[in-house]
């Protein structure tokens, strides 16, 4: 073997070392009482151009158009869309819990059941469900996003009635 493979081998080792013992892992007081050494959830950021202005995709999430749709009847909106990537599902619930709220939506509910994280939100006359659970082994998390509006809906402008 010759010596610029062998150091090339010993930086790599050194590197795998180091990355292993720089982690940030916090102990916590489990319900057990014996300490448990749990990992922080990182934050995730927000794309840049989300394909509906006031819902906000985490950055590496991909829409799957064969599972989306939106439509705009009258001065209404439906959108159902599915987005899938990686990501921890905490961390993509507490994405939604802050990006929301920039785009003033309000959160009416949420629930963890079964794996699936569910929280409802609502702004002016819209209501958002979210649904957060278990994608594909190429995409672990899948975000399933609903808006839909719960007013009376007026008729299109175009629209004449008899």
């Amino acid at each position: 073997m010759n010596h610029g493979w062998r150091w090339m081998l010993v930086a790599v080792a050194a590197w795998m070392m180091s990355a292993g013992c720089s982690n940030n892992a916090q102990v916590i007081d489990a319900s057990s009482g014996a300490p448990r050494q749990v990992d922080p959830v990182q934050d995730l950021v927000g794309s840049a151009r989300p394909l509906i202005p006031d819902v906000p995709v985490p950055i590496g999430f991909s829409l799957d158009e064969s599972q989306s749709r939106n439509y705009t009847i009258g001065s209404g909106r439906i959108i159902d869309h599915t987005y899938r990537g990686r990501a921890d599902k905490i961390a993509v619930k507490q994405f939604y819990e802050r990006q929301m709220v920039v785009q003033r939506w309000s959160l009416v509910s949420a629930m963890f059941v079964t794996g699936d994280v569910t929280m409802d939100f609502e702004k002016e006359n819209e209501r958002c469900h979210i649904v957060i659970t278990r994608g594909s082994w190429l995409h672990p998390v899948e975000v399933k996003i609903t808006v839909m509006t719960s007013a009376r809906l007026q008729p299109y402008a175009g629209h004449k009635t008899n």
